[in-house]
């Protein structure tokens, strides 16, 4: 037999053909693994974050508290008079503004905000990268939304503006 030429390695079951002789494991081939069964530069899987997780969760529960109370005052913005006697009760005068299409950008844009802070941190936490942002964002959005349309309802009524509470 020539020295390009090698005997035919066994497969499983099989007898050795004669004259074959296996292979001596050098130096380098018989490292042991460490604890955790990963192979000396294998490419490490990511980590789970549990804060990452929990942190994500509660945002999200709080998220969907924020955004029912976003629908909630919607609703109430398009009706005048449930305005008027909501003001009322507190001690202010009449309420004579019209919300216009503040209801609708409320509610639309706290369901929509939500929807958008599960479909993003969702997958982010499936694939183990940090994802708390995702409704942290989706929260700061919401709030700068709900407080403006709020103040676009409060100052549409130029005699609300002027009125002063009398105090107890």
């Amino acid at each position: 037999m020539s020295d390009t030429e090698r005997p035919p390695v066994p497969q499983y079951g099989e007898y050795a053909p004669p004259g074959y002789v296996p292979p001596v494991p050098g130096p380098n081939d018989l490292k042991p693994l460490p604890y955790d069964g990963v192979a000396p530069g294998a490419p490490a899987g990511r980590t789970r974050r549990t804060w990452d997780v929990v942190l994500t969760v509660i945002l999200l529960v709080l998220g969907l508290i924020g955004a029912s109370l976003g629908v909630i005052y919607g609703v109430m913005f398009t009706d005048p008079a449930l305005l008027r006697d909501v003001l009322a009760q507190q001690g202010y005068p009449g309420f004579d503004a019209q919300p216009g299409a503040v209801p609708a950008v409320l509610v639309i844009s706290h369901i929509v905000l939500y929807l958008l802070a599960i479909g993003g941190s969702i997958p982010l936490l499936i694939g183990k990268r940090i994802a708390f942002w995702v409704p942290l964002a989706a929260g700061i959005v919401a709030a700068i939304i709900f407080w403006s349309c709020m103040f676009i309802v409060i100052s549409s009524d130029p005699g609300f503006l002027t009125t002063q509470v009398p105090v107890p």
